[in-house]
């Protein structure tokens, strides 16, 4: 799991679950996390921090995560390619189905796991780290 040198934003309203995220995802190497209680909390977060994975939770009312993913999409706050990691309470087939149509990357179930989400989330961050390398090479041909 060779990571190195990451930002990841956590966004969650429940502190409790913000500090596990911390601490289960600062065991990646060279990851360094930041934490949001909100979507709009993150906005700021996103320019500042130029993360390399986003966590947030997809539990409850979507509305303000649909916006906040919308206008990453749209390249409005940080880079638009980053990966969303969504931490739901259901795997419901309507809220998955949202969720991706929204733009978020993949979605992991509660209760998590530590192992899981550490797994996904360097998948998610070295396909990004993959993705930056080839728009860098392509950039300089």
């Amino acid at each position: 799991m060779a990571v190195g040198n990451v930002c990841i934003i956590i966004i969650d309203g429940n502190a409790h679950m913000r500090r596990l995220l911390g601490t289960v995802l600062g065991a990646l190497p060279g990851a360094t996390v930041v934490e949001a209680r909100s979507p709009c909390a993150a906005r700021p977060m996103m320019v500042a921090h130029e993360p390399h994975l986003v966590v947030m939770d997809w539990s409850g009312d979507h509305t303000d995560g649909v916006l906040f993913v919308h206008h990453l999409r749209r390249g409005e706050i940080g880079r638009c390619d980053v990966p969303v990691l969504a931490l739901s309470r259901t795997m419901h087939h309507a809220v998955l189905e949202q969720a991706l149509d929204v733009g978020i990357d993949e979605v992991i179930a509660k209760p998590i796991s530590a192992m899981e989400v550490i797994d996904r989330a360097a998948t998610l961050i070295e396909i990004d780290r993959r993705r930056s390398e080839r728009a860098a090479a392509n950039a300089a041909e």
